[in-house]
């Protein structure tokens, strides 16, 4: 018997068979949701949010892997151990 237990894994035509509308559907909202910015009065331009969605978009586009993870890190705060004080949790 083996004990050889890899987590099986889905060839990529699959994964882009199965979740390609998805993924079509997310980058549509996304390009909606900076039209009604680009439309809307007033500016966005020194908003530090901004900035980390210019960032991750970046990420999305570079050849490095580890893109949920690296974008997850930009977009998180720093690990504050006393967290649940700081926010009345105990």
């Amino acid at each position: 018997m083996s004990t050889d237990h890899k987590p099986h894994r889905r060839p990529a035509e699959e994964i882009l068979a199965d979740e390609f509308l998805q993924a079509r559907s997310r980058i549509l909202d996304l390009a909606a949701f900076l039209d009604r910015l680009e439309r809307a009065p007033g500016s966005t331009e020194q908003e530090s949010r901004m900035r980390l969605l210019a960032d991750g978009l970046e990420i999305l586009c570079d050849d490095e892997v580890g893109k949920a993870r690296r974008v997850q890190l930009l977009m998180s705060r720093d690990y504050d151990p006393a967290w649940q004080k700081k926010y009345g949790i105990h």
